[in-house]
């Protein structure tokens, strides 16, 4: 089956765009699959794996940039928009570094980073970084030099931020949800717009993470 979207057409398997269009109907039945063969079945199920993966992630993003809209959005909509617990919605949002008590948490705001290799800062002069938080990511390998890579790409940096700045003052608008994360630390940094723009591309800023489910 060949399905049209914003003038891109994409060949998927005819049981996944019967699904897919019904999802998108909400139709309540739920037609079994047609596919018979073994092989047939395991590449539909590959595929369905792939889509869901991908839109877990969109949909996690989208929680984000909801909760991160303001000091005060309603945390009650949202879980029944995305069909979870409080329980559960706090744990999604807290992997995605929003607090999961809004009254008394914040995020970790990274607003400026330094290339260790040459001790350059960017985005920020030094008196803006004296005295805040910071912590290093080692550099990762370049995976193909032939790719466009962002300028900063497969260099270390050490990354500086404040500490749990509430969430109706950090403005993140489109990064919400995009977390750079030290494992050492335990600390996860929500990024401002400057420096997700600087590191667009980088397999370090993160939108996945364990999300309790």
């Amino acid at each position: 089956m060949r399905i049209s979207i914003g003038g891109e057409r994409v060949e998927v398997p005819d049981d996944l765009g019967r699904a897919l269009l019904a999802a998108l109907r909400g139709a309540r039945l739920v037609e079994p699959p047609l596919a018979a063969t073994f092989d047939d079945l395991t590449f539909l199920v590959a595929r369905i794996s792939r889509v869901t993966q991908h839109l877990t992630v969109v949909k996690e993003l989208a929680m984000s940039r909801a909760d991160a809209t303001g000091g005060y959005s309603n945390r009650r909509a949202l879980g029944i928009a995305a069909a979870m617990a409080p329980s559960q919605l706090g744990r999604v949002l807290e992997g995605h570094g929003l607090p999961r008590d809004r009254r008394s948490g914040g995020v970790n705001l990274v607003s400026a980073f330094r290339t260790t290799d040459d001790g350059v800062l960017h985005l920020a002069a030094e008196p803006d970084v004296a005295g805040l938080s910071s912590f290093t990511l080692p550099a990762t390998p370049t995976p193909n030099e032939a790719m466009d890579l962002a300028e900063f790409d497969g260099r270390e940096l050490t990354f500086y931020y404040r500490p749990q700045v509430p969430i109706a003052v950090a403005d993140l608008g489109r990064t919400a949800g995009y977390t750079l994360r030290d494992a050492d630390q335990n600390v996860i940094g929500c990024v401002t717009e400057p420096v997700f723009d600087a590191l667009f591309g980088d397999p370090r800023l993160d939108p996945t993470r364990p999300n309790g489910r």
